[in-house]
């Protein structure tokens, strides 16, 4: 598929398409893998009041944390079904889909072919696959170099200016590293993260949890791609002076879902039975560094029509899995700069954070993917270091900079797992309102950088704000004017020089205002923001939290 790294991004939809007699078997072409899906789960030994023998404890926690019932997309395929397919000559089960309720095949020939098609127990076949001249194509996650920059020497090294773009520094000095959160990264290959320096940390505590290769299912994710080694080294990587990682302390799922050697459809089921496989095991956030639009046979290409987050299959998978609890953070892609000038699948799913790329002053990187989706919502979600990241290098414990909305996105969730470490009691939409809320545009987005770069210290803020608010106030705070205007002023001892968050609601406990003031050194907080005259006349109240310390206030708006 398409790692969005600089190198290349491709996209394509995964259209549940009814198979034909006429579809699928041309010659020129001779797909040789094939999604197959089944007609029922009506035979499967699983039942939903059992989840622990199809979902790790883990996973049952997390849809416990979060209200969400089981249903029937959790219960596995039905084995029978599967076994019933594998046992036909010349037939090959790759992955299975639980959530799309089938499996991806590769068939050795049309009369088994054939075979498949007739069985009962099957409503659709698509050709999703082709046998390709490995190693002719170019690679297409080749990492441009760019110039070194001055940033801060100390241990973070250069690293340090991805990490304070988005007020990280803030969560990490409060000890938040991702301790105790489980992230799944869906790449090309982990090349070396077995051995690598940088890595040795996250080994030796036992932080790679599991690994999974769906390509080629020969169980070793280390010997095949170094695009997912890069990603990783922007959540979890640690070299002294050099790189740290945005979750160092995170534990990690490794899979392997993309073949570079070629791209066809197939890449986009073994994403979904990746992220299938990610939610099992309990993963809390989920890094895709991937993305889809082209394939080398043009008849399976995307269109931008398709890229409404409710037509591919695996946009609609990145939907599954962010209503099963997890906060899936996709790359945009990096075709800003070409005809096709959008976003790709699955950055046009609709409850994701979706990641593009600015430079080291927040300007909008010109190969970076733009919005909406097809349907006009905003896209990308948020921005983050893309142009110039600090990454590991492919061969060596050494660091280089590096392009691409692929380390853009690893970025941003190493820092949504400290984040949601710090508020396990959030559920993940309230993550992603967070982190949209704390960006630069929220109030004006665009297509190119969306809502803009998010301030995860102000998320943080944001997520305390709202976990007590209550209708009376608890605080001694002089509010003047009172009633307000266009302005209001808060003055009391519990307020020291220094930035605070601000946030007003409603009565209805609904947020008006979420903004950034600062306290002079007299104790004084003003709150001066145009979006105030647009709110009617009402009781307010107001929830200030300054250094991990949160009080409120009731204030009155005047007619």
């Amino acid at each position: 598929m398409g790692p969005n790294n600089m190198s290349h991004l491709r996209s394509a939809p995964l259209l549940i398409l009814l198979f034909a007699g006429t579809m699928g078997l041309r010659a020129q072409t001779a797909p040789d893998t094939y999604w197959v899906e089944f007609t029922d789960k009506s035979g499967t030994p699983y039942n939903l009041a059992q989840p622990e023998e199809f979902l790790s404890q883990r996973a049952i926690a997390r849809r416990a944390a979060q209200n969400i019932p089981y249903d029937e997309l959790d219960l596995p395929v039905d084995p029978y079904y599967v076994a019933a397919v594998d046992a036909i000559a010349g037939v090959d089960v790759l992955n299975r889909s639980k959530w799309f309720n089938g499996v991806t095949l590769r068939v050795q020939g049309p009369e088994a072919l054939a075979e498949v098609q007739g069985l009962p127990f099957v409503s659709a076949v698509r050709a999703s696959g082709g046998r390709s001249n490995m190693g002719v194509r170019p690679d297409k996650f080749a990492l441009p170099v760019v110039a070194d920059r001055e940033v801060d020497p100390a241990h973070y090294g250069p690293s340090y200016l991805q990490l304070s773009m988005l007020n990280g520094q803030a969560l990490h000095g409060i000890g938040a590293k991702g301790q105790g959160m489980l992230i799944g990264v869906l790449d090309s290959g982990f090349e070396g993260v077995d051995a690598s320096m940088a890595f040795d940390a996250l080994r030796q505590r036992g932080g790679i949890i599991a690994t999974r290769d769906l390509v080629e299912h020969d169980g070793d994710v280390y010997a095949d791609h170094y695009h997912g080694r890069s990603v990783l080294s922007c959540m979890a990587g640690s070299l002294d002076s050099m790189l740290i990682g945005t979750a160092p302390e995170a534990d990690y799922v490794l899979i392997r879902t993309e073949d570079v050697r070629s791209e066809y459809p197939v890449e986009e089921d073994n994403w979904v039975s990746g992220a299938e496989l990610a939610d099992s095991l309990g993963c809390d956030v989920l890094n895709t560094s991937l993305g889809y639009t082209t394939f080398d046979d043009s008849t399976m290409d995307h269109t931008y029509a398709m890229l409404d987050g409710l037509t591919l299959r695996i946009s609609i998978a990145a939907n599954i899995a962010s209503r099963k609890g997890m906060v899936p953070v996709c790359s945009a892609g990096n075709r800003g700069g070409d005809d096709w000038h959008y976003i790709s699948a699955p950055a046009d799913a609709i409850d994701v954070l979706t990641v593009g790329a600015v430079g080291d002053v927040e300007n909008h990187a010109p190969f970076s993917s733009n919005g909406p989706s097809a349907d006009g919502r905003v896209k990308p979600d948020v921005c983050a270091m893309g142009w110039g990241t600090t990454i590991l290098r492919a061969d060596t414990d050494s660091i280089l900079q590096a392009n691409g909305t692929s380390f853009a996105a690893p970025v941003v969730a190493g820092l949504v797992a400290c984040l949601w470490q710090l508020h396990p009691e959030r559920t993940s939409s309230q993550i992603m309102d967070a982190v949209r809320r704390s960006a630069s545009f929220f109030h004006d987005p665009n297509d190119s950088l969306g809502y803009g770069v998010p301030d995860f210290g102000a998320a943080h803020a944001w997520l305390t704000l709202i976990a007590d608010v209550r209708e009376e106030p608890r605080s001694t705070a002089r509010v003047f004017p009172s009633p307000f205007h266009d302005h209001f002023c808060l003055q009391g001892p519990a307020l020291v020089a220094g930035s605070a968050h601000v946030a007003l609601f409603d009565v209805h406990g609904r947020a008006v205002l979420f903004t950034r003031a600062e306290v002079g050194s007299d104790g004084l907080l003003r709150v001066d923001d145009h979006r105030l005259t647009l709110s009617p006349p009402s009781t307010y109240i107001v929830v200030v939290e300054q250094d991990g310390r949160v009080f409120q206030q009731r204030v009155v708006k005047a007619p």
